[in-house]
């Protein structure tokens, strides 16, 4: 039996769960109940998700979906062409980094550690790294991807930009990032073809904490993108 370890409300755990689901796996998900058990269940980084693949073990929720990828080859999650692969997985990657970059922020002005709470991210990483990284002052750069409407987003102001909060801001920001995400999937039914890969279920997996508007205010930016909304559909169909 798969074992998954992890917070449910985690998108990194949503986004493990799907593709578990895709490739028709039985497991079972086992929750944290306390911040021991993150150190408990990956003594390496203290980082969530975890799973134990008979007795092989792996934290990093992208790597995790490789690594499953590797032992059940279908559906795939990556097309066969290096190419297109290359760029799923960029994609998968700046979709992670970039949405947990902006709700971390979030938590840091809430006074929660982001280190504890359901969007603990970069798996890969120390908790010193992750607390280095969600202290920067710019979120991640989408290297290879929209790259020109993301520095538009950094220019683009209300004339009432500086008398904004923190949190209008971040919420503009979210609403930027979504509007690149509507970009890059149009006119496509997936972002690299006609089924779902890794980089749909990285994004649905995101986009579902912000239509649970787990940043308040959130759902409302992504309501304006029924191509969005239509992609979580699919891959929520495809995945049960």
């Amino acid at each position: 039996m798969i074992m998954l370890y992890g917070p449910r409300a985690s998108p990194f755990t949503e986004k493990v769960v799907r593709g578990l689901r895709l490739k028709q796996l039985e497991f079972s998900i086992v929750e944290p109940e306390s911040a021991e058990d993150y150190r408990r269940w990956n003594p390496a980084t203290g980082m969530l998700p975890m799973i134990d693949l008979d007795g092989e073990r792996l934290g990093d929720s992208t790597d995790i979906l490789l690594r499953v990828n590797e032992i059940v080859p279908e559906p795939p999650l990556l097309s066969r062409d290096p190419r297109i692969a290359e760029g799923q997985l960029r994609l998968a990657r700046w979709v992670d980094e970039t949405f947990s970059w902006y709700w971390n922020r979030w938590l840091r002005r809430a006074g929660t550690s982001p280190l504890v709470g359901p969007f603990l991210a970069f798996a890969g990483e120390s908790l010193a790294e992750a607390e280095r990284r969600v202290r920067s002052p710019e979120p991640p750069r989408p290297t290879g991807v929209s790259l020109q409407s993301w520095v538009a987003a950094r220019v683009r102001r209300s004339p009432d930009v500086e008398r904004w909060s923190e949190e209008e801001r971040l919420l503009d920001e979210i609403g930027h990032r979504l509007d690149d995400l509507a970009r890059l999937l149009a006119p496509r039914p997936f972002f690299f073809g006609d089924r779902v890969g890794i980089a749909d279920l990285a994004a649905h997996a995101m986009l579902r904490s912000v239509a649970q508007d787990s940043m308040p205010g959130g759902r409302r930016y992504l309501e304006r993108h029924p191509t969005l909304l239509g992609l979580m559909e699919r891959v929520e169909q495809e995945t049960g």
